[in-house]
């Protein structure tokens, strides 16, 4: 079935619009949520925005989609299981370099729904 929202965001990724690529590729992760080449080019778009801007919270992104697509546990070749192994291993690992760079991940969405209900003081 043709995919307007990801052939969209590939040319966008193409293109170096890293917005508008996440965008359309998140859209097309919607519309099909079982095509690995989706989330493969979704990772892709991240860590390419993540390179070009020097954002690690970009590749934290990529790191949450390639968890999606592991707990999918969707029906891959093996050459798909292949590419997705080293694209969630390499995506891991620039995280874990991030990390001991001095980033700090952004909590998860429950832990900041827990901060923003926290009273500030007024020290």
């Amino acid at each position: 079935m043709p995919n307007a929202y990801f052939d969209e965001g590939q040319r966008l990724l193409q293109e170096g619009d890293w917005v508008g690529a996440i965008q359309s590729l998140g859209w097309a992760k919607d519309v099909e949520p079982e095509s690995i080449p989706v989330f493969l080019t979704l990772i892709a778009a991240y860590e390419s925005a993540a390179a070009a801007e020097e954002e690690p919270d970009l590749l934290q992104q990529a790191f949450n989609v390639c968890r999606d697509l592991r707990d999918r546990r969707l029906p891959m070749s093996p050459d798909e299981q292949a590419g997705f192994y080293a694209t969630f291993v390499r995506v891991r690992d620039n995280v874990i370099a991030a990390r001991a760079a001095g980033w700090t991940p952004p909590p998860p969405k429950e832990r900041v729904q827990e901060t923003l209900r926290q009273p500030r003081s007024t020290t």
